[in-house]
């Protein structure tokens, strides 16, 4: 393991990530709005890099 995946923040943002492309998933179709806002908070936290 490297020394920033050790980090808290690191493991938060891979919880994160992983727990919004779920819901993303589960989002009905017709709310495109929603579904982009999502994406958008997720790649501009960093955990999508």
């Amino acid at each position: 393991m490297l020394d920033h995946e050790k980090l808290d923040v690191y493991q938060c943002s891979i919880e994160f990530l992983a727990l919004a492309f779920e819901i993303i998933e589960n989002i009905p179709r017709g709310h495109l709005i929603i579904t982009d806002h999502l994406k958008r908070v997720v790649y501009e936290s960093g955990s999508a890099r």
